[in-house]
């Protein structure tokens, strides 16, 4: 149950932070009544709570009753400085990415014990919608969480052989939690300190696809590397290239042609995807 305030003693302000929380990408307008299903808050609490909430422009009530964020919210939600930053520095890059490739493309930052999808460009594909998708997941469901926790130094928690996996190789690869039949490919930003807080991925339906587009990927990070590189260096950095976990993908395949690089590395993600 999201934002659930059933505890007794729950303080008025974490009750409205309750009620926000019940708004998710898969219930973005809800009714008080929805509100106080998904909160556990008594019906009349949150009727005055959140008329609150709305006289504020936290909360914005539609003609047909029903509740969604306010802009409010998306005006502070802006001031953060992990999302803007990261957001501003690699979505020129991503939306490239996007571009070149057709294929769902992503970046996600740490928050904590999880991975924040700050942006997500996707939907293209012939036949469907973009889906609805959770912002929020824990890092060691997805992709990118695992890219993230790969690099996030001596306080890193999880599955070690797979974080170990991940920084040897500089990827990580999952099925889609949330769209099935999609595959998810990401690659740590890594900063000059060997820390990383954003990751870049792809999904696509088949391991053809993801490593077709591999180079791609990789290229796209090393342009955030560079600019993250000159952002925080007071000498201009030079171009940064592939890590070696990165070139892992076709490490030992010299002159094979890239028809071959590609069902090489094919192969070897079905395998870590136990296919």
């Amino acid at each position: 149950m999201a934002g659930n305030a059933r505890a007794a003693g729950a303080s008025v302000t974490s009750r409205a932070l309750s009620i926000l929380g019940a708004f998710d990408p898969l219930h973005p307008s809800l009714t008080l009544s929805d509100i106080a299903r998904r909160t556990g808050i008594p019906l009349a609490t949150v009727h005055r709570l959140s008329g609150e909430l709305e006289t504020w422009g936290a909360l914005r009530r539609g003609y047909d009753g029903r509740y969604r964020i306010g802009l409010r919210l998306w005006e502070l939600g802006s001031l953060s400085q992990a999302l803007t930053s990261a957001r501003e520095m690699a979505l020129p890059h991503l939306r490239k990415l996007y571009e070149r490739t057709g294929e769902d493309s992503y970046l996600a930052v740490p928050d904590g014990s999880d991975a924040v999808f700050v942006e997500y460009l996707g939907g293209r594909r012939a036949g469907t919608a973009g889906p609805r998708r959770r912002l929020r997941h824990p890092l060691a469901g997805s992709a990118a969480g695992l890219a993230l926790l790969a690099h996030r130094g001596a306080g890193a928690s999880g599955p070690r052989t797979r974080l170990a996996e991940v920084r040897r190789r500089g990827w990580a690869l999952t099925r889609d939690h949330e769209v099935p039949g999609l595959l998810a490919l990401a690659m740590p930003v890594v900063a000059v300190t060997g820390t990383a807080d954003m990751a870049i991925g792809l999904c696509a339906p088949t391991t053809d696809r993801l490593a077709r587009w591999r180079e791609e990927l990789s290229l796209t990070v090393a342009a955030v590397q560079r600019d993250l590189a000159c952002r925080d260096s007071p000498a201009p950095a030079g171009p940064v290239t592939e890590d070696d976990g990165a070139d892992d993908f076709t490490a030992g395949l010299p002159g094979l042609p890239e028809s071959g690089r590609g069902e090489r590395m094919a192969v070897r993600l079905s395998v870590r995807l136990g296919g």
